[in-house]
């Protein structure tokens, strides 16, 4: 079966010919080891790199779907940067983004090229000026969008490894933009100027769905990291009241056009489960058990709604663990998800620098072995 037809059987809480297997990224670090590992035996292939990104590493593990293609449909039109630039910082090392998060430049690469440091805006005045500056606006659209897209896509063999396209989230830019604090005095004191800038937000994603239904991508992801170990970052309540019916908008587009849409969060964000189900999510991602996700309880309540995606500890386990631990965290899973279909096993982060290169090639090796369909764990 071809990794496309076991991803998508996934997706429709079908069972597949064997459990598919899914990478958020692989850090540079890690690459390395990799690289240093195969030696001579690793052959890199024209037909896996999609413009930006380079899905080798992923295919010779044996991965069927991995992140991560960003696709820029919409832009601030540059005359308007000119006239309203982004605040500067007298730190050369720090900048500001148009949703109010500075960002700190990185000096180690194996890291990324720039880490979110703390938000910017501080104040209802500063939060209304980005969002009427730079949301309340008409964002151009990318000329012959879907049609560029497509021709990246036409040789690239999605029968082997899936690609998953990403659209920008709402809140986690929100809560970084204005900090914690000021988005839960926002959401208790003036609900009506956090629907606003929700509102302005959610024209944005809309478009941009849009735009992507008419690519050849199957699988799209928002990830909206809102969820701390053991609970999540705002009240459900309000999440399923603010967010979802944003989510839903843009889902519902994609839907229509045949795709299907996961949700990643790291943390404990079980209590959004409901929500998501509503806005029409195909997945949700990462399940990070140390968070407190419990994958057989998830299962059991929300395995005929919901494709699973995740489990295996990156914290602990894949740096720290030993080979038979990793083994029988695989072995788990497979048993507390895999039966009927509508599960993907991988690590609940991306693969990190510190991931033991032994942990991750027995994660993969394991699936392979117990994940065929029928299960006989």
């Amino acid at each position: 079966m071809s990794a496309r037809k076991r991803v998508i059987q996934a997706l429709n809480l079908e069972e597949p010919d064997c459990i598919p297997l899914f990478c958020q990224i692989i850090m540079p670090g890690f690459q390395r080891e990799l690289l240093n590992y195969w030696g001579d035996s690793y052959t890199k292939e024209r037909k896996f790199k999609l413009s930006y990104r380079d899905y080798n590493l992923e295919h010779k593990l044996g991965f069927d779907m991995s992140w991560d293609f960003n696709t820029f449909p919409t832009f601030i039109p540059v005359k308007h940067m000119q006239e309203y630039p982004l605040p500067k910082l007298p730190d050369n090392n720090k900048y500001i983004d148009y949703d109010g998060r500075i960002f700190l430049k990185q000096r180690n690469k194996d890291m990324g090229i720039a880490y979110y440091l703390k938000n910017y805006i501080d104040t209802e005045e500063k939060a209304d000026y980005f969002h009427e500056t730079y949301f309340a606006i008409e964002w151009e659209e990318a000329p012959d969008f879907a049609r560029n897209i497509n021709k990246r896509l036409k040789n690239f063999p999605t029968d082997e490894i899936v690609p998953c396209c990403h659209l920008d989230p709402i809140l986690e830019p929100l809560w970084q933009g204005l900090g914690l604090g000021l988005l839960i005095k926002l959401i208790r004191k003036n609900k009506s100027k956090i629907k606003h800038y929700i509102e302005l937000r959610t024209k944005k994603l809309i478009t941009a769905a849009r735009l992507n239904a008419e690519t050849d991508f199957d699988v799209f992801f928002i990830c909206d990291d809102t969820a701390l170990k053991n609970t999540t970052m705002i009240n459900p309540k309000y999440h399923r009241e603010l967010i979802i019916p944003a989510y839903k908008q843009a889902v519902q587009i994609l839907k229509k056009a045949g795709k299907y849409v996961c949700f990643h969060s790291d943390g404990f964000t079980e209590p959004y489960f409901e929500g998501l189900i509503e806005a029409g999510f195909s997945g949700v991602e990462s399940l990070e058990p140390m968070a407190g996700m419990n994958l057989k309880h998830l299962k059991e309540v929300y395995g005929d709604k919901l494709c699973l995606i995740g489990n295996i500890d990156a914290s602990q386990l894949l740096p720290y663990g030993t080979k038979d631990e990793v083994v029988n965290a695989v072995k788990k899973c497979i048993r507390d998800a895999g039966e009927g279909g509508g599960y993907m096993l991988s690590a609940c982060t991306d693969i990190t620098n510190s991931c033991k290169l032994e942990n991750v090639l027995t994660m993969i090796s394991t699936t392979k072995k117990y994940g065929e369909y029928p299960l006989k764990l």
